[in-house]
């Protein structure tokens, strides 16, 4: 489980892309291990485009946008940080990015927390978690 937003320029893809590729090597038929990218920007990032930005990459990994309220209650649920910034502090209703968490959240197969992938986080140790989450 991982909390991002298609506008990120290099957090998001990168996960995206990593994640995906570990997810191939420790569950390559795709029929034991699920992923899913939670949008923090529910406002841009409608089902449609965020459907896209991750097809672009992967069809392992599914997204999750939705209304705004219920996408702040599961931020809120996971204690992940996102915060709205404006581009230009002088105009803050104009352009923004988004601070986040930028871990993978390793869920069992109850969804219950097991762990983090952290963002840089050596490929081999991830690999290495999510081998260990399948063995549970």
């Amino acid at each position: 489980l991982f909390f991002g937003f298609t506008h990120c320029p290099e957090v998001c893809p990168t996960t995206l892309f990593e994640l995906n590729g570990w997810m191939e090597k420790v569950d390559p038929a795709g029929d034991k291990m699920q992923g899913y990218f939670v949008t923090v920007d529910p406002e841009r990032d409608t089902p449609e485009i965020l459907g896209q930005y991750i097809s672009n990459v992967t069809s392992r990994i599914t997204g999750i946008a939705g209304e705004p309220d219920k996408i702040a209650e599961m931020i809120k649920s996971f204690r992940v940080y996102a915060k709205r910034v404006p581009v230009d502090e002088k105009d803050p209703n104009g352009e923004y990015t988004m601070d986040h968490t930028a871990s993978v959240f390793l869920l069992d197969a109850q969804g219950r927390f097991v762990s983090t992938i952290a963002y840089g986080e050596n490929p081999d140790v991830a690999v290495q978690k999510l081998q260990n989450l399948l063995k549970g």
